[in-house]
């Protein structure tokens, strides 16, 4: 059995998750403070860690720099949460190694259960360079309602093709998408 650390102060939404979790038979431990986070974390050893962006006493940042500067949780996939997208937190999580950034008001249930699979290597992800394969990518880019230009608007970087694995559908079902893989934007 998985385990899975919630840390979200929002008690609705962290009680929804904890249910969700225990559903995909997690083992869950949940706080809505940073430091029995880092307690937790400590004593527990989870598979996967996510942490919202405005927790109490200790905030996400400083709580994901203790993960990684304590040995016993430095490897532990951490995936940041947040109520309202922006970039600056964003660009934050990603140089200082969280595995994902979620925010709440553009992904559902499913697509949280969904990435925190693929960052447990439960689910299947690629990403392939759209520089290098230049075959029909004008067609396919224009087609998800990109524009050809293939650089991130945030900080410059290609663009890649990101295909996740849709279980929900099949094994040979992928959702699309075009993403930075630098600042993930």
């Amino acid at each position: 059995m998985k385990k899975i650390l919630i840390a979200i102060d929002n008690d609705f939404v962290r009680e929804t998750y904890t249910e969700i979790f225990t559903e995909e038979n997690f083992e869950v431990f949940k706080t809505k403070s940073g430091k029995d986070a880092l307690s937790l974390a400590e004593e527990n050893k989870p598979d996967i860690i996510i942490i919202d962006i405005y927790l109490s006493e200790i905030g996400a940042f400083d709580l994901l720099k203790k993960f990684k500067e304590n040995f016993s949780t430095q490897k532990i996939p951490v995936i940041i949460f947040a109520q309202i997208e922006k970039s600056k937190d964003r660009r934050r999580a990603m140089e200082l190694e969280a595995m994902d950034f979620i925010t709440a008001a553009s992904v559902t249930p499913a697509e949280v259960i969904r990435r925190v699979k693929i960052a447990l290597g439960g689910q299947r992800s690629y990403r392939v360079s759209l520089q290098k394969n230049l075959h029909n990518a004008k067609e396919l880019i224009t087609d998800l309602g990109y524009t050809y230009d293939l650089k991130c608007p945030e900080c410059g970087s290609d663009m890649v093709l990101n295909l996740i694995r849709d279980l929900s559908k099949g094994e040979k079902y992928f959702i699309l998408s075009i993403i930075c893989p630098e600042c993930g934007n």
